[in-house]
């Protein structure tokens, strides 16, 4: 060998590894024939030990099926952009790295790799089964690469609907779905920006983000890899069937808040199949401000013309089941959801009117039934505004008569921020007479922050986190803990969700006192008295909160 071939050798390979922490060269069957640089900081072992062992050993178990794509679309096409994957550590963490890939039939058709450790780098959360993003990581993605050089900027975004897949996952047993599952990601990830640049956004709805620049997958080719994904899976070909639709990122003059509401409504309304689908971020947000508007002047025509009806769950004493009180739920004649309703009303800034239209409904109930005892929910949104604080306590004043039967539960306390003033607020209402409940306690320190704010005289245990209990000891011993610091606090315990005897008597067994679920009563647009028993039986009278 000559100097001056040695020498170019030479300064190739210093290129190579002055961006690359391992070299790693592969035959046609992806087995190592050669690795150069640092064998044994990465694989834990010596050059000569690792070689012969397929390359994809190397990966977490996680991502194997996504690098076998990578290093088959390498053979196709000559090159592949680096893409990020985790390399297998043993029982230490994996490590995160960009593997990059250039084929050379030339060289005995060997594949020349490049491993990239890529350190203080945060993890986008993942769905450990597929590898793919969720809808609003997968938006966030979107959102910052479209914010960067626009002469790298994906040009479009790739949605595929799997109709029949959610069927399918169903009807196998756990380990092969699970595995299914992983090779679809797998598909998807290959395919997109840095391989990961793809979600599962629904059951059977999916996208990913190709890479600016490159070839990008046509539909007949994706529609190929799932067909043979199917039948690796043991299931007929056309088990599912793939639709495939593109969405033009061009953002023209939009600004970085009109992309973000774009994006959402792209990818939302995609997971909608009997929605008609946008083709362009100006056509998504054009669409998105029509359907804003309507459902801003459909909630607002809900208000102002009191077009709802409120349902009743009775909260039962555990103890003896008779009736406590009821909460308030709002149900619509259009059979429109509740939940649906909400949500967008929390979106449009319109929580306030409907908590304060629920209010006045449950107080026109209480006039008429002086019998019965009612909460209302108070969103953690409506109780942060100054201006629905106020226009509470106007409402309120005139009717001091019903301190004692009605009650105020304040629900989605996570997203309060404004803490001293809700506070101060709710005080004010314990101090005129009404009772508090705080709802949706769960898990975590800031359940137990709230509950040191907030001065209540109810506490309602969150339906999943209780329902943990039956099966989890660890479980069961956090909820008496509640009871017991409850009780210290002077606070009664509610469990909700409770669905039947043995979780009535398990709630007895952890000092919970008070209970609401299917089992003890479903709502009812009607109200029994609360000197009745839940299943309408009578028992003594209650006449106050207890």
């Amino acid at each position: 060998m000559s100097d001056d071939f040695k020498n170019q050798r030479d300064r190739y390979m210093a290129f190579s590894l002055a961006a690359a922490d391992l070299l790693v060269e592969i035959d046609a069957d992806f087995r190592i024939v050669k690795t150069v640089g640092a064998t044994q900081a990465l694989l834990n072992a010596l050059a000569a030990e690792i070689a012969g062992r397929v390359v994809t050993d190397i990966i977490l178990p996680a991502d194997r099926s996504f690098a076998r794509r990578l290093l088959q679309r390498a053979q196709r096409v000559g090159r592949i952009e680096p893409c990020s994957l985790r390399l297998d550590q043993g029982d230490k963490p994996p490590l995160l790295i960009n593997l990059g890939a250039c084929h050379l039939p030339t060289q005995n058709n060997h594949t020349f790799l490049t491993l990239t450790v890529l350190s203080n780098v945060a993890l986008t959360e993942r769905d450990e089964t597929t590898g793919l993003l969720d809808a609003s990581g997968f938006q966030d993605i979107a959102k910052t690469a479209l914010a960067g050089d626009p002469s790298k900027a994906p040009r479009e975004m790739k949605m595929v609907r799997l109709k029949g897949l959610s069927s399918v996952v169903r009807g196998m047993p756990k380990p092969q779905a699970h595995q299914l599952l992983g090779e679809i990601g797998a598909v998807l990830r290959a395919q997109s920006m840095g391989g990961s640049a793809a979600a599962r956004l629904s059951d059977e709805a999916f996208g990913y983000i190709p890479p600016a620049k490159g070839d990008t997958a046509t539909p007949e080719s994706l529609t190929k890899d799932f067909k043979a994904v199917a039948v690796a899976a043991g299931l007929a070909e056309n088990s599912f069937v793939p639709t495939v639709m593109s969405l033009e990122l061009s953002t023209g003059n939009l600004d970085q808040d009109s992309v973000a509401r774009a994006l959402s409504f792209a990818v939302t309304n995609f997971c909608k199949p009997e929605k008609t689908q946008v083709m362009s971020l100006q056509e998504s947000l054009k669409t998105a401000m029509a359907e804003t508007v309507q459902h801003f002047d459909s909630i607002k025509n809900l208000i102002e013309d009191n077009n709802f009806s409120l349902f009743y769950q009775p909260v039962v004493s555990l103890k003896d089941r008779t009736i406590h009180h009821y909460e308030a739920l709002m149900r619509f004649s259009d059979g429109r959801s509740p939940y649906e309703t909400i949500r967008m009303s929390e979106q449009l800034g319109l929580m306030e009117d409907f908590d304060l239209a629920v209010c006045k409904k449950a107080i026109e109930m209480l006039l008429t039934r002086p019998d019965v005892s009612i909460a209302v929910n108070l969103s953690g949104a409506s109780v942060e505004s100054e201006t629905f604080r106020e226009s509470l306590r106007q409402l309120v004043m005139p009717h001091r008569d019903l301190v004692n039967r009605l009650m105020f539960e304040l629900t989605e306390s996570s997203e309060i921020k404004e803490l001293d003033a809700v506070g101060t607020f709710l005080r004010w209402l314990r101090r005129t007479g009404y009772q508090v409940c705080l709802d949706d306690f769960g898990a975590g320190a800031a359940a137990y922050a709230y509950l040191r704010s907030f001065d209540v005289d109810y506490v309602k245990i969150d339906g999943p986190f209780l329902k943990e209990a039956r099966e989890n000891p660890r479980q069961r011993a956090l909820i008496r803990s509640v009871s017991s610091l409850c009780k210290e606090l002077k606070s009664e315990v509610i469990a909700e969700m409770i669905e039947d005897e043995d979780m009535v008597r398990l709630c007895v067994e952890m000092g919970i006192g008070f209970g609401q679920g299917y089992h003890l009563g479903r709502p009812k647009p009607l109200l029994m008295s609360t000197t009745d028993m839940a299943n309408g039986r009578r028992k003594g009278f209650v006449d106050s909160w207890g």
